[in-house]
C-alpha cells in the first residue's frame, strides 16, 4: 500500500515537474519570439527611419542646391542687367556726345517774295543768277513751295534736336530776304557737318510722284 502511494506521489511530482518545465519553456519561447518581433520591428523601424533620414537629407541637399543655383542665377542675371544697363547708358551718352558735336544746317528753300537781283552761281564764278525766287506753287493744293519747305524743315529740326544734334536754320519765317549764297555762308561759317536744302518742285502731270536727292561727291 505504501509502495503504491509512493509511486503515485512520484508520478505526481514528475507530472508537476514536467508541467513546470513545459511552462518555463513556453514562456521562454514566447519571450524569445517577442524579442525577435520587437527587434525585427525596431530593425524595420530603424531602417525606415534611416531611409527617411537619408531621403530627407538628400531632399534637403537638393533643395539647398536648387536654392543656391536659383540665387546664383538671379545674381548673375542682376549683374548682367546692370552691365547691360551701364553699357547702354554709356553708348547713349557717347552717341549723344557725338551727336552734340555734329552741326546740321537746314535750308528751307525759297521765301515769300523773290529777289531777282543777281549773284554768282558759286564762289569765284563769273556766271550769275537771281539771288532767290519764290519757288513753285502746288497745282492742286495751291500752297507755295516756300511755305511747304519751311513746314518740312521745322519738323526735321525738331526730330534732329531730339536725337541730340545741333541744328541751325537758315530761315524760320517766310517773310525774309536771304540769297542762296548767304544761306551757304551760314553753313560754312558754322562749319556744319551737313547742309540740308529742302525744295518741293512741281510738275504739270499729277501722275508724276518722286523725290530728288542732290548731294556733293566726297
Amino acid at each position: 500500500m505504501k509502495k503504491g502511494i509512493f509511486t503515485i506521489l512520484i508520478s505526481l511530482f514528475l507530472i508537476i515537474l514536467i508541467l513546470v518545465l513545459y511552462k518555463y519553456q513556453s514562456n521562454k519561447i514566447i519571450h524569445i519570439d517577442y524579442n525577435k518581433n520587437v527587434s525585427g520591428e525596431n530593425l524595420i523601424l530603424n531602417e525606415e527611419t534611416n531611409s527617411h533620414k537619408t531621403l530627407s537629407n538628400v531632399t534637403t541637399d537638393e533643395n539647398k542646391n536648387d536654392s543656391n543655383n536659383i540665387a546664383e542665377k538671379n545674381e548673375n542675371n542682376i549683374k548682367n542687367e546692370k552691365i547691360n544697363e551701364v553699357e547702354t547708358k554709356n553708348n547713349i551718352e557717347e552717341k549723344n556726345k557725338m551727336q552734340k558735336k555734329k552741326i546740321i544746317v537746314i535750308d528751307p528753300g525759297h521765301q515769300e517774295k523773290g529777289d531777282s537781283s543777281k549773284e554768282p552761281i558759286g564762289p569765284g564764278a563769273s556766271e550769275t543768277k537771281a539771288k532767290v525766287t519764290t519757288g513753285a506753287t502746288g497745282n492742286y493744293t495751291k500752297q507755295k513751295e516756300s511755305v511747304l519747305t519751311l513746314k518740312v524743315a521745322q519738323a526735321l529740326e525738331k526730330q534732329l534736336k531730339q536725337e541730340g544734334y545741333t541744328v541751325i536754320m537758315t530761315r524760320t519765317t517766310n517773310n525774309i530776304n536771304i540769297s542762296n549764297s548767304e544761306r551757304a555762308s551760314i553753313a560754312n561759317n558754322a562749319k556744319a557737318d551737313a547742309f540740308i536744302r529742302i525744295h518741293a518742285d512741281s510738275y504739270d502731270d499729277s501722275n508724276v510722284n518722286r523725290n530728288i536727292n542732290i548731294m556733293p561727291k566726297f
